[in-house]
């Protein structure tokens, strides 16, 4: 799909696009690595194997340290989103019953004078 450059939506699209083919290049780049490693007999990749051999724990890459405080921080930008959109919903809901109830209110008084 191609967006003008000055559509309003074009650098959502843009980043997008351009996160797709990062994803998709990640995944192939993983596969590639899984399969250059081999299993041993036991059925444990080679790297794993030596690490724990080693006493050392299996460390990520620093793209995939990145990737995944990336992840996070943005789950955690989602989260709040959805929770400020929910609250100024309830608020909203909550002022519209308030000036409800109060025109009630004072429709009543009216009659009463």
């Amino acid at each position: 799909m191609h967006i003008h450059p000055s559509s309003p939506n074009s650098s959502q699209s843009e980043d997008d696009a351009a996160t797709k083919i990062q994803a998709g290049f990640r995944g192939y780049r993983v596969r590639k690595q899984m399969r250059g490693q081999g299993t041993n007999s036991a059925g444990v990749s080679s790297a794993v194997g030596a690490g724990a051999a080693s006493g050392a724990s299996p460390v990520g890459t620093v793209e995939d340290k990145s990737a995944t405080k990336i992840q996070a921080n943005v789950r955690g930008f989602l989260v709040r989103k959805k929770q400020k959109m929910a609250t100024e919903a309830a608020t909203k809901i909550q002022a519209s019953f308030r000036g409800f109830k109060t025109r009630k209110e004072l429709k009543s008084i009216k009659k009463d004078k």
